[in-house]
Parts: structure tokens; sequence; C-alpha cells
């Protein structure tokens, strides 16, 4: 490979998005920030408080908030821990000893307690106070809580006053965009396009994966709702992590549905699956466009088909068994689409009976 190629190819790892751009702009005003406020203070070694808020600053409010409390809370446990060690070094015990065994402790602890993690480190500055000249173990340890707290501050007025985007709008984009996916499923579902187990398998680690990062915006998009007290049409505290959970449900009727259409595909020639991916697909791909704007999306399709008489028809044939078999899903996903757009207020939807 030339050099030619080599510096091509880094220039474009170091190429960033405009939102990555916009998020090291706040970094960078954050630290400085930090900095001057802890000078202003008078408070020793300023960098502490920077520390502080590059380890908490995210690109969004409620990410911000998070990281924020996580790292207040964990701080706190580490100096109250950092504070009995040095306790029980006045009363003769050895400093090496005392030390390694609480930040040990902590560390273990922080394993099934994420937002621990800071409070090894916490209790580690406190144990080693005496390096900061001129300062008791108790000193240091308030010292260090102002630094972290006027940190923590900065952080969250940048994510306040220069967030570009809130949680609640990537939400709703995040689950539309999983919908339009399960939507161009069930289409190709309906051409007869089905995929490989290794592509079926990769389509549902990716689905997860999205279904994941969208419970932690729907957190944050929570947190936010509370934080700017947004008025709304009856906005419990839960109610991102309700859309998300909802979504989370349609990603599991349609999974289920998908399967029930291949099963029958090869049970009959009669069409019947055919149409019940065509109008599933619909339906998801109209919700999808829906909750990520004003458009009007209507269900009467997908209604007709899961509460039509012909699934409880009275012969025994095979179209009949298969119908049965597709009720169930065609049914369940009816119903969780219609409380998802309950749960997101869009009035645009119709449900006329």
């Amino acid at each position: 490979m030339s050099l030619v190629s080599l510096a091509s190819g880094a220039l474009r790892r170091l190429s960033i998005s405009d939102q990555h751009r916009r998020h090291g702009l706040q970094l960078g005003a954050a630290v400085v920030l930090a900095y001057f406020a802890s000078a202003a203070a008078g408070l020793p070694e300023q960098f502490w408080a920077v520390m502080s808020t590059l380890i908490v600053m995210r690109p969004n409010t409620g990410g911000t908030l998070d990281a924020g409390w996580d790292r207040v809370s964990g701080t706190m446990v580490g100096v109250l821990c950092g504070l009995l060690g040095v306790y029980f070094q006045h009363l003769g015990a050895n400093m090496l000893i005392t030390t390694l065994s609480i930040v040990a402790a902590l560390a273990f602890a922080s394993a099934g307690a994420p937002r621990l993690r800071s409070a090894a480190v916490a209790a580690l500055i406190i144990l080693a106070a005496g390096k900061l000249a001129g300062y008791t173990a108790l000193q240091a340890a308030l010292v260090r809580v102002i630094q972290i707290a006027i940190g923590v501050g900065v952080a969250m007025a940048m994510a306040l006053m220069s967030s570009r985007y809130r949680a609640a709008a990537r939400l709703n984009a995040g689950c539309a965009s999983l919908l339009r996916r399960m939507a161009n499923r069930l289409q190709q579902a309906s051409e007869g396009a089905w995929p490989t187990e290794a592509e079926s398998e990769g389509a549902d680690k990716a689905a997860r994966g999205a279904l994941s990062r969208l419970a932690v915006l729907a957190g944050n998009a929570d947190r936010e709702a509370r934080l700017f007290r947004r008025s709304g049409p009856a906005i419990d505290a839960r109610h991102h992590r309700s859309i998300a959970r909802l979504t989370s449900r349609i990603f599991q009727d349609t999974a289920l549905l998908h399967r029930v259409l291949r099963t029958v595909s090869q049970r009959q020639d009669d069409g019947l699956w055919n149409e019940a991916a065509k109008i599933a697909s619909a339906a998801l791909a109209c919700a999808a466009d829906a909750i990520g704007g004003d458009v009007r999306c209507e269900l009467d399709d997908l209604r007709r088909l899961a509460e039509s008489r012909d699934w409880n028809a009275s012969d025994a044939s095979t179209a009949r068994e298969s119908a049965v078999l597709l009720a169930a899903p065609m049914r369940l996903l009816l119903e969780d689409l219609q409380q998802l757009f309950l749960c997101a207020g869009r009035g645009a939807i119709s449900d006329r009976r």
C-alpha cells in the first residue's frame, strides 16, 4: 500500500460529522469553563474539575444528567470509604494494606453496580491526601468534592445551553427506523424472499442492539421531560420508556408473524399468507411515518384482516388451519400498534371501526 493511500485513509478516519464536531466544541468549552471556575474558587489542582467534566459530559442533556448523578453518588461513596480508611490509618493500620483493601473492594463492587466506578478513584484520592501539600485528609476530601461538583455543574449547564437535540426526538427517529426495517422484512416475505438462518440471526442481533439503544434514549428522554416540565398530553414519568417498551413488543410480534408466514407459505397456495404479509408491512411502514412526523396513518386494513371471520371458518381445510396460525400474531401486532399510537399521542392515527 502506498504512502498516499495510507494518508488518505488516515484523513478519512479523522473526518468527523457535524454532530461530533458540535459535541467536540461543547467539550472544549466545558473544559475551559471548568478550569476557570475552579481557579476562581481558589481551589488547588484545577484540572480535577476538568476531569469530572470530561467524564460526565454527553451530547444530550439526559445523558449528562445520568452520568453526572452516577459520578456524584459514586464519588460520595468513595469519599466516605476513603475517610474511613484515613481513620483506620490514624489508629495505626498499615497505609498500603488499608488503601489497597478499600480500593479493591470498591472496584469489585463496581462490577455489579456501575455507578460505583468513580468510588474507587475517589477513595484512592482521599487515601493519598498526604500528597496534597498543606491539606489534611479531611480538607483534601472536601476539596475533591467541591471540584467534582464544579465539573459536573459545568457539564450539565453546557448540555442544557448548547444541546442541539433532545433525546425524545432521537427516540422517535430510532423507533421509526426500526419499524421501517420490520416493514421491509415483511415486504420481502410477501415476495417470497426468505432470508437464510445466518441473515435472520444477524438482523435479529442488530434489532436487539437498536432496542437497547432505544431503552437508553427513552430513559434520557423521561429525565429531560421532567427537567424541562414540558406540557403535553398526560405524559407520566415513564412515558418515553413505555414507547420503547411497545416498540420492543412490536418487534417480537413481527418476528413471530414472520416465522408463521414462512411456515404457512409452505403449506398452502391460496395467497392468504401473502396478503397478511403485505398488509402488516404496510401498517408498520405507515406507523414509522406517523411516529416520525405528522403523517396520517390508518390501520383499517390490518384490523379488517386481524378481526376477519375467515380466521374462524368452520371447514377443516389446510387454508383454515393456516388462517388460525396467522390469527394470533396479526391480532397481537394490531393491538400493540394501537397502544403505541395512544402512548405516543399521535392523533392522526385513524381508529375507525
